[in-house]
């Protein structure tokens, strides 16, 4: 099987490297040599690159409960915004960051990995819209408004708590420097709050569809035609939890698992609102889709069942038109 064209809208690979030393990662026992072009984790840039031209969303993840950490949301996030910085730096031949998504092409024709830096949970953001700022010279192009829990602009499904006044503001800031709102781990309430305000293409980076499995992370049918409305779009997530309902190990997740989904999005008209939101090192993946290198095998099996077509626009076309829009539009 050959390389691939990939554009991946999540992955928690960043959290991992930069707080090797905190729990949960610390329980990874990442050496001081592993960086991001080699270690052990599913991401890496020296087997992205052996297994195609690659677009990766690498996301902050801002945990809720940062009693490891010495420090508070906003301080996390700039440690691991540093990490990130600091690797685009010494690897500058093997991956280049993109701020504008129309870059991408020239970056991928030049044989480099093109790296977006998202933002997973808006809690760094406290009460201060000047963050929002930091975040744009920083380069950020998409965030995610909550984890699981509430912070000042929302709420996670650990609470029911809507959209807040502040939040409305956020979303506003948000939207007027061109940073994707990206409502994966959003509570109903929340996300259909959000909706009543939104002006701009939204996504759910890295989400599935409850109808399929019936986990609350996972989205409504009419939360992705309202989605698909913006012009928006959904990274289908590999977590087996969110695959397939009974908290299953990841040898009972099959393809057939991971289809069905696909095939319901196909069947609510989502043919070009579906993109891959990996989650990869964030959570636990089916046995067949361990890593970066099972991303050709991947493809060739949705090629198969789907058509190419329909292959090449999830795995890369759709995320690359999304992002594109969020410039233009």
């Amino acid at each position: 099987m050959g390389p691939v064209k990939v554009f991946d809208l999540h992955c928690d690979t960043i959290d991992a490297l930069s707080m090797r030393d905190v729990p949960p990662y610390s329980a990874l026992g990442l050496g001081a040599e592993q960086d991001l072009v080699s270690n052990t984790l599913q991401l890496a840039l020296d087997r992205m690159r052996q297994a195609g031209s690659w677009v990766q969303c690498f996301a902050v993840w801002v945990p809720d409960d940062l009693s490891a950490f010495p420090g508070g949301p906003l301080s996390f996030y700039r440690h691991a915004r540093d990490y990130f910085k600091a690797q685009m730096a010494r690897h500058a031949g093997l991956v280049t960051q993109v701020r504008d998504a129309r870059d991408v092409d020239g970056v991928l024709a030049e044989g480099r990995i093109a790296a977006i830096l998202t933002v997973e949970n808006g809690s760094p953001i406290g009460n201060d819209l000047g963050v929002v700022d930091e975040w744009e010279a920083d380069g950020v192009k998409m965030v995610t408004l909550t984890w699981n829990g509430p912070n000042t602009i929302a709420s996670g499904h650990d609470t029911t708590q809507g959209l807040s006044s502040f939040g409305r503001q956020v979303v506003r800031a948000l939207e007027d420097r061109r940073m994707v709102v990206d409502v994966s781990h959003l509570n109903d309430v929340g996300f259909w709050d959000l909706m009543k305000v939104v002006r701009r293409p939204i996504a759910a980076s890295h989400s599935n569809l409850r109808a399929v499995c019936s986990h609350r992370r996972n989205l409504t049918d009419d939360q992705f035609r309202a989605i698909m409305d913006t012009g928006g779009i959904v990274g289908l997530n590999y977590y087996c939890d969110f695959l397939k309902d009974g908290a299953p190990r990841p040898d009972e997740v099959s393809f057939d698992d991971l289809s069905a989904h696909l095939e319901r999005f196909l069947d609510l008209g989502g043919e070009d609102f579906v993109a891959l939101g990996s989650d990869f090192d964030g959570s636990t993946t089916p046995a067949w889709l361990a890593s970066c290198d099972d991303l050709p095998a991947l493809f060739e099996r949705v090629a198969a069942r789907f058509g190419q077509d329909l292959a090449q626009k999830l795995f890369f076309d759709n995320a690359r038109a999304f992002f594109v829009r969020n410039e233009t539009a």
